[in-house]
């Protein structure tokens, strides 16, 4: 099985990563609309239709449902979605929760915009697969629509990688190892607990801006802006983040 089938199955994906929280996801959507100046007229509920890819829990989701717009989420895992309708409700007249694989979007044009936050790209082992995902976004938007891409940036990775942590959770004592190979953030997810041991990997291919650039151009986008982090701040090569706008030609 793939290593994000069985990583974001399991409950401790979410525990590690629960400082992700819905006061940075409003950041995040701040952002978005800062730069694309995407908002429904007057505060009412419009119907702007945008996709949550790789939605994970939902927070980004929810967030854009609260503002108004009318969001379908996708994501692949079970656990994930599961853990998203648990606050779906609220939101039911314009959130739409789907399982999707993000190499086979079930849409024709439909979206205004497509947010794929908190790097979900690069999953896969061949360039080809991952570029793949971004011919499947541009299938789904409208012209003129836009691509928010939220990614590792590369540059500042390849300096400051943090070869380990460890931390102690109810699961038990956690270990994460890490290391760059073969052009991969590849991480070692060890969980220790009564003389017991399981282990996850997550491996993420570190493409560049530049490598995000020529396959937006091969793929009918134009890349409009490029901001550091989720402040909003210019992006340079040592930034936090890669966080890119692209819009559908």
């Amino acid at each position: 099985m793939s290593w994000y089938k069985d990583w974001f199955a399991d409950e401790l994906y979410m525990e590690l990563y629960a400082h992700r929280d819905a006061a940075e996801a409003r950041q995040a959507i701040d952002l978005f609309e800062r730069i694309t100046g995407m908002l429904p007229p007057d505060g009412a509920i419009a119907h702007v239709p945008v996709l949550d890819l790789a939605c994970g829990t939902g927070r980004h989701a929810f967030e854009l449902a609260r503002r108004g717009y009318s969001v379908a989420a996708a994501d692949l895992s079970p656990t994930l979605l599961r853990a998203a309708a648990l606050h779906w409700r609220q939101y039911r007249s314009r959130l739409w929760l789907l399982r999707a694989d993000m190499r086979r979007l079930p849409f024709r044009r439909t979206f205004s915009a497509v947010l794929q936050l908190f790097t979900a790209f690069g999953y896969f082992r061949s360039d080809a697969a991952n570029e793949g995902v971004i011919a499947g976004v541009r299938s789904v938007l409208r012209t003129d629509g836009w691509y928010m891409l939220d990614f590792l940036n590369a540059s500042a990775v390849e300096k400051t990688l943090e070869a380990q942590t460890e931390q102690i959770t109810p699961r038990g004592h956690v270990v994460q190892e890490r290391n760059i190979f073969g052009g991969r953030v590849e991480k070692r997810i060890r969980v220790r607990k009564n003389g017991s041991e399981v282990e996850f990997t997550e491996s993420v291919r570190l493409f560049t801006l530049d490598d995000f650039e020529a396959m937006f151009a091969r793929n009918g986008f134009v890349l409009d802006e490029v901001r550091g982090s989720y402040d909003g701040e210019v992006y340079s090569p040592s930034s936090p983040r890669c966080i890119m706008f692209a819009r559908a030609i």
